[in-house]
């Protein structure tokens, strides 16, 4: 895993844990470095700031928003059309109903606590975090290897803890408020926001904090949509909505934030995965709930071994944490692992779940979760609802299958217990098979009478009203409740993973300059985002040499071709020198920069500068806009480029973007 990404050494991915504070990504530069040429170029920036703003809220602004609309293009093709999904577009408000059956009016909290003084409220878990943090970066703090292999221990395992467990730790730590004042007792508190829907006000609704339940709403369609057959997925991109304790870290912990989420309903009898051969030899960095709990490093092993040594529980799981992995590395990921949760971080109905968490100047980030939620969406919504949400199974062979037979004597029933028999009937149609058969034991001997509790009243049965039996009966198909492998996306923590992961600083080439020069120039370095294509803003800068009457048509000209076909462009025709506004584009993600200039006026030709390597060539203005799309789409590598067309040699200032 050691490698060398712009000159830059990059530290192994998988290394010996020791007694160190938790791993986090050096960003050249520092991140308050990137974050202002972030703020500079307007990627985003507070929402309503004007008037102060709001924590947990953000615009995007040009640049990040392109880059937002890539990655959803790329998530869309590499998910719904390569895996043949249906996709859906729900709405952000729901009734109140859907969060009762769901469990999240009750259980969608996360442990809060407040300065008992001040009334400042902490997001509980996150804050005994940050405190060990401190402490195990602290060189200041000579505390003894126990107290350190104490602080990691709760470090890593403070999110899974209930509210009693995080008090002792307070306790224990004698953790204060920022304010150095008392913590009040932890308590849970709901994330959701709530609104009134209607004018009378009396229907109470939320917002959404996650897609899942819209796709669920639509199942039954949707199994129709696809004929009636199991497995099929269905996706979902769109605003979610969560009133956070304690937003931080800019783009990372947000109360208004953008997923994308599939939800693949499998038969909960079969989760093997016609594509899974495709994977199973795809080498991913795992971070199982063991090697968690005894402190050990993430494992590299292939999906196919994970699977077969039960490491992730099924195939299913397996190709959708496989297809997450290649999704990541395609929109630029450079250090990634997919972490299992713990026994306590799982939720009750969950068999097996697993986040995929990119490395930040924060520490590890959860940015996709992958669960196999089992049967448990569905069927919590049908007990509310009443509504079947089942799917149909044909045998390939008819199955013979032991059932219990039910004989009701309605008439009976109806001419001994009058009013009552209605009720009777349905709490025998309902009764369990092994209290069926043993009330039929009780009306075989003896008197041949039973008493049955029907609503708080008992009454006898006797032989002739009702008989139970087991017989065999063939079967040429069932209905089955499916099972459901949820991969939920994060877009904008991964878009702000992938910026930290991809941001560098060119290389001070002082020396360069004072030979081209002839005099000292003191070096300088510029920032750059090193984005895929696929995903950068703009795909070329459009840049004329010099703002001439000679050199200017041909850039416009460039641009009406890029646009026509469908690949974004920008043009810099302000006027300063070209060094200054190659440093401009690479600060954008910018890959290729294409300039116009005296030649081209003469022969047609224009040079394209390649972003991270800073090289140009030079080629026709014709074949352009073919070169730049197979560049873009992968057909095509810088290589194969330069093999191609001729150099252009560029001054040490243009190789850094420099002014020169």
């Amino acid at each position: 895993y050691q490698r060398r990404v712009h000159g830059r050494r990059i530290t192994p991915l998988l290394t010996k844990m020791s007694l160190e504070a938790a791993e986090k990504l050096k960003v050249d530069g520092g991140i308050e470095a990137m974050a202002d040429t972030c703020k500079r170029r307007f990627f985003f920036c507070p929402a309503y700031e004007i008037y102060n703003g709001v924590s947990g809220l953000y615009d995007y602004g040009p640049v990040m928003t392109a880059i937002k609309a890539n990655t959803l293009q790329y998530w869309r093709a590499h998910f719904i059309h390569e895996e043949g999904m249906v996709e859906l577009d729900t709405t952000c408000l729901a009734p109140e109903e859907v969060f009762i059956a769901s469990g999240h009016v009750e259980r969608f909290n996360d442990v809060m606590t407040k300065d008992v003084k001040t009334g400042e409220c902490m997001r509980l878990d996150k804050y005994i975090e940050d405190y060990c943090d401190k402490r195990l970066n602290n060189p200041k703090d000579k505390m003894d290897a126990t107290t350190r292999l104490r602080l990691l221990e709760v470090q890593r395992k403070v999110d899974g803890m209930a509210p009693e467990e995080m008090q002792l730790l307070i306790e224990e730590f004698g953790i204060k408020s920022p304010n150095n004042n008392d913590l009040a007792a932890p308590f849970q508190f709901n994330l959701m926001f709530s609104t009134l829907i209607g004018p009378d006000g009396n229907k109470k609704g939320y917002l959404r904090p996650e897609l899942a339940q819209g796709i669920f709403m639509n199942f039954k369609r949707m199994l129709e949509f696809n004929n009636g057959r199991v497995p099929f997925a269905g996706a979902c991109t769109g605003t979610a909505f969560r009133n956070e304790i304690a937003p931080r870290g800019g783009l990372m912990r947000l109360r208004e934030f953008f997923l994308a989420e599939i939800e693949h309903f499998v038969n909960p009898s079969n989760k093997d995965h016609p594509k899974f051969p495709r994977v199973k030899d795809l080498s991913i960095p795992f971070y199982p709930r063991d090697r968690q709990e005894s402190g050990e490093a993430p494992i590299a092993m292939t999906v196919g071994e994970a699977v077969a040594q039960g490491v992730v529980d099924n195939e299913s799981l397996g190709y959708f944490i496989a297809r997450t992995y290649l999704f990541l590395k395609g929109v630029g990921a450079k250090r990634i692992r997919f972490r299992q949760h713990r026994s306590k971080e799982m939720a009750h109905y969950a068999k097996d779940c697993w986040d995929a968490e990119l490395l930040t100047s924060n520490g590890w980030l959860e940015c996709v979760g992958i669960a196999d939620r089992s049967c448990y969406d569905l069927e919590v919504h049908r007990q509310h609802s009443g509504v079947d949400l089942s799917a149909y199974e044909v045998f390939d062979v008819p199955k013979e299958e032991e059932v219990l037979e039910r004989k009701i004597n309605k008439t009976l029933l109806g001419k001994t217990f009058k009013k009552e028999a209605g009720a009777i009937g349905d709490h025998l149609q309902a009764l369990a098979p092994d209290a069926c058969l043993a009330l039929q034991q009780q009306l075989q001997a003896g008197t041949g009478k039973a008493p049955v509790t029907v609503e708080g009243s008992t009454v006898e049965l006797t032989a002739d009203m009702v008989e139970f039996k087991m017989v065999m009966k063939k079967f040429t198909g069932r209905n089955f409740t499916p099972s459901v492998i949820e991969p939920s996306f994060g877009i904008g923590r991964i878009l702000w993973s992938v910026l930290e992961q991809n941001y560098y600083l060119r290389a001070d080439t002082a020396e360069e300059e004072k030979k081209e020069k002839g005099k000292p120039v003191k070096g300088e370095k510029r920032a750059c985002f090193s984005l895929p294509a696929r995903i950068a803003p703009y795909k070329v800068m459009l840049c004329p040499l010099m703002v001439k009457e000679q050199i200017t048509p041909h850039v416009y000209e460039l641009a009406t071709l890029f646009g026509a076909a469908g690949l974004s462009y920008k043009i810099d025709d302000t006027g300063v020198a070209i060094g200054r506004r190659y440093a401009r584009t690479d600060e954008l993600g910018v890959p290729f920069c294409i300039t116009a200039d005296f030649t081209t006026a003469e022969d047609g030709t224009v040079t394209v500068r390649e972003r991270d390597s800073c090289t140009q060539v030079r080629l026709p203005k014709g074949e352009v806009v073919p070169c730049i799309a197979a560049l873009c789409a992968g057909n095509m590598t810088w290589e194969d480029m330069q093999q191609q067309y001729p150099t252009q040699h560029a001054t040490a200032a243009e190789k850094v973007g420099r002014e020169a």
